[in-house]
């Protein structure tokens, strides 16, 4: 016998529109960080939202580009604007002071600026080898402009950093190989990439309106959810953006 459905259909109970937004300068990245993506909507804090779709409106003369859109967990949404990326780290071995066991080490660096807002991840070092069962690695890093804190993440295979470690300053001496379990695309993927609108050439005129350009998305976002956007390349006039929602 087939189970109980829920049919019963949920409303949001009030409209949100919300703007105020201007895309201009290009943030051509993959990942919603960069400072030039802008937040388009977020959700109620309580009840979540729903978003029903997102209008570009040219505001003059502009050339083509693409406008990317994210979806963002509520966390933080972009990289930091004040501080660099960080030099790519060298690890020195040892095989005392410590209680690493023999085998490869990895590394990537982000820095954290003085908001705690972080960068992107750093170049990884190459392979750092410990022998022995009581090893330690003295990790150091050209500093990063604007930081005031670092956060070494380490892993076992290439790409495959999954715990990591705090420092103050541009060096750390890994002693154990417990730290905090996660993983950079963890502590840096609060956003993804939804899709992808093709913004045409406009030309501001007198006499004819630009076009209109609505991008879907109907569907229902979690409680402080956000929606971020960002071009692909610059543009002269730039583009106004609304997202047309309800909350819960």
């Amino acid at each position: 016998m087939a189970g109980t459905q829920n049919t019963a259909p949920i409303f949001s109970r009030v409209g949100d529109a919300e703007g105020a937004v201007t895309l201009l300068t290009a943030a051509n990245d993959y990942t919603g960080q960069n400072i030039n993506n802008a937040v388009v909507y977020t959700a109620d804090a309580t009840n979540g939202g729903f978003i029903q779709r997102i209008r570009f409106k040219a505001l003059g003369t502009n050339i083509a580009t693409v406008a990317r859109i994210y979806i963002n967990n509520g966390l933080g949404t972009l990289a930091s604007s004040i501080s660099a990326v960080s030099g790519t780290p060298t690890g020195t071995p040892s095989t005392t002071g410590g209680t690493l066991q023999a085998g490869s080490y990895y590394a990537k660096i982000v820095a954290l600026d003085q908001y705690g807002v972080p960068t992107a991840a750093s170049t990884e070092t190459a392979v750092v080898t410990v022998t022995g069962t009581t090893g330690s690695i003295a990790w150091a890093w050209t500093a990063s402009t604007g930081a005031v804190s670092y956060i070494i993440f380490v892993g076992p295979v290439t790409g495959g950093e999954c715990v990591y470690f705090t420092s103050n300053t541009n060096s750390y001496t890994q002693i154990s190989p417990i730290g905090t379990r996660d993983t950079i695309n963890g502590y840096l993927g609060n956003n993804w990439l939804f899709g992808e609108v093709s913004l045409p050439v406009t030309t501001a005129t007198a006499t004819a309106a630009t076009v209109d350009i609505d991008y879907p998305m109907n569907f229902a976002l979690p409680p402080g959810f956000k929606v971020l956007a960002g071009l692909g390349t610059t543009v002269a006039a730039g583009w106004a953006l609304t997202a047309i929602a309800g909350k819960y």
